[in-house]
Parts: structure tokens; C-alpha cells; sequence
């Protein structure tokens, strides 16, 4: 009879010699492996627009396998930050990686106002590093009622041209509260529709990662022009949508429900250094949770 083997521990390297460095699109297939690592899925076109107009972070694995956590910062000028993707490898937990990461990015983040959106997994941390609750934040998913998006075409909406971003980047000013220029020019190309309103009241994009269509950003003066263009932006799409909504926006969750949607992931608005600026009652949906 063979003697009983000692529980095996994996070896784990040591990443206290190991700096932080700049992540780029070279560096996509490893943080795709990280995120799959803690479960979560692929989402390439989300992770492109991110190393777009943020910047993304991580620590290599000194064993050689890809990358032992990542994190992204986005930076609106030098008084609002977001941060997101904050994710470290099963094999690294709690060893302290999380918090390093995370005071990395907050000491290049300097005197801005910080915001993220933590998981139940994260909040514990991001409590200790001074954030505090703002509101919750649900994501919505299904498919649209059809009527819904025919409605939309009510409205008199139109697609957002080049020229048309001063004026776009003007109002977003006013209700983000900080510039979002990069952001809102990125989503020229990388956004599968793009609209505004011919009276300018609002504006909003949606964008295709896989199969799942995103609803981001929308800004409307209230909730009849903001719901009109999520319909128009849905328009004609037969598969799953995803639409982030505060919970301050109760109305706007009751029709995404009475639209065929259900309420799904619960996540935390957070904040560190300040209020959020801006008019954020008309901001009704993230471009993502994690770049705001």
C-alpha cells in the first residue's frame, strides 16, 4: 500500500522584484488569458477600445506564464480619472497584488477625483484605499421587444459625423463633468452606430463585442430622449443587448425591464478624492463600466 502523499501546495513565484509596466495591444492575448483565468469572457472588442484611450497595466508572471494581474486607468485631464479591469491571476490571490496595483495607477492618478465600479470580490480593497459608495450599478441584458426599436424611429435622430464632435464634446462636457474628446472620437470608428439628435439634446453609441451588442455611451437632457436612442441604436439588431444602468435612473431600468431586458451582474459605483462632476443625471449609460 502506497503511503499517503502530502497535501501539494503549487509553487508560487515572487513578485516583489517584478515592476509594473505599461501594457499595449502586443499584450492582448495575455491579458485575455489573465481575465479568463478569474472567469470572465473575452470581450476583445471592449479590452481594444480600452488600450485605446486608457492605460493599461500589469505585472508579468516571473514563471513565465503571461501576466499575474492587470489594471487600467483613464484619464479625463488632470481632474478625473477612471479606474477598471482591475483583475489578478487565481494564483496570486491574496497576496497583496490587488493593492499594489491599484496604488500604482492611484499614484499616476495624482489629485483627480478617482471612480470605478467594484465587484462584491473587489469592495473590501478599494474601501481601504479611501473609495466610498456613490450608487449601484446594474447591467441589463436580452434582447429588445421589436416594437421598441421601431418606435425610435420617431424620433428625429441622426448619425454623428466628424464634424459634428465640438458639438458633441460640448455637451458630454457638461454632463460628464470632464473631457471626454478621445473617448468620443474613438467611437467614430469603433462603434457599430452612432447617433445624435437633430436638436441636440442628446447622443449615443453602441458598439459589437462577439455576439453582444453594448449600449454606451448615452447622454439625453432626460429619459423619453434617452430611451429613444437606445431604441434606434438597437434597431435592427436581432441578438443580445447589454445596457448599464445606475440606480439612480429607476425609470430607465423599469423600461429596459418593460423592453424585454433583465436585470443581471450588481456591481458598486465608487469614488475616492471628491464628487463626481458634472450633471451625471444625464448620463445614462457607461461607453463600459470601466472607463465610464
Amino acid at each position: 500500500m502506497s503511503a499517503v502523499q502530502p497535501h501539494q501546495v503549487p509553487v508560487v513565484a515572487d513578485l516583489s522584484a517584478v515592476p509594473v509596466r505599461r501594457l499595449g495591444p502586443a499584450d492582448l492575448s495575455d491579458i485575455v488569458a489573465v481575465t479568463g483565468d478569474r472567469g470572465w469572457s473575452a470581450q476583445l472588442a471592449k479590452w481594444q477600445l480600452m488600450l485605446a484611450v486608457g492605460e493599461a497595466y500589469g505585472v508579468p508572471d516571473p514563471a513565465g506564464r503571461g501576466l499575474a494581474g492587470i489594471v487600467v486607468l483613464t484619464r479625463y485631464g488632470t481632474q478625473l480619472a477612471a479606474i477598471g479591469m482591475m483583475v489578478v491571476a487565481s494564483r496570486y490571490g491574496r497576496l497583496g497584488l490587488g493593492t499594489r496595483l491599484m496604488e500604482y495607477v492611484l499614484g499616476l492618478a495624482g489629485d483627480a477625483v478617482v471612480y470605478l465600479t467594484a465587484t462584491e470580490y473587489g469592495e473590501g480593497l478599494y474601501r481601504r484605499l479611501g473609495f466610498r459608495e456613490l450608487d449601484n450599478s446594474v447591467t441589463y441584458l436580452g434582447q429588445l421587444h421589436p416594437q421598441v426599436a421601431a418606435g425610435a424611429g420617431r424620433g428625429r435622430l441622426r448619425p454623428v459625423r466628424p464634424a459634428d464632435l465640438p458639438a458633441i464634446a460640448g455637451y458630454d462636457r457638461q454632463v460628464f463633468g470632464a473631457d471626454r474628446t478621445s473617448v468620443l472620437t474613438e467611437l467614430l470608428g469603433f462603434s457599430t452606430r452612432y447617433l445624435m439628435t437633430e436638436d441636440g439634446r442628446g447622443f449615443g453609441a453602441c458598439w459589437l463585442d462577439g455576439d453582444l451588442l453594448t449600449v454606451g455611451p448615452v447622454a439625453a437632457d432626460d429619459v423619453r430622449v434617452a430611451t429613444m436612442l437606445i431604441g434606434a441604436l438597437a434597431a435592427g439588431w436581432n441578438g443580445r443587448i447589454r445596457l448599464d444602468i445606475l440606480g439612480r435612473h429607476s425609470e430607465l431600468a423599469d423600461w429596459a425591464t418593460a423592453s424585454g431586458l433583465r436585470a443581471g451582474h450588481r456591481t458598486l459605483l465608487m469614488a475616492r478624492g471628491g464628487k463626481l462632476p458634472g450633471d451625471r443625471s444625464r448620463l445614462f449609460s457607461p461607453t463600459t463600466v470601466g472607463i465610464g
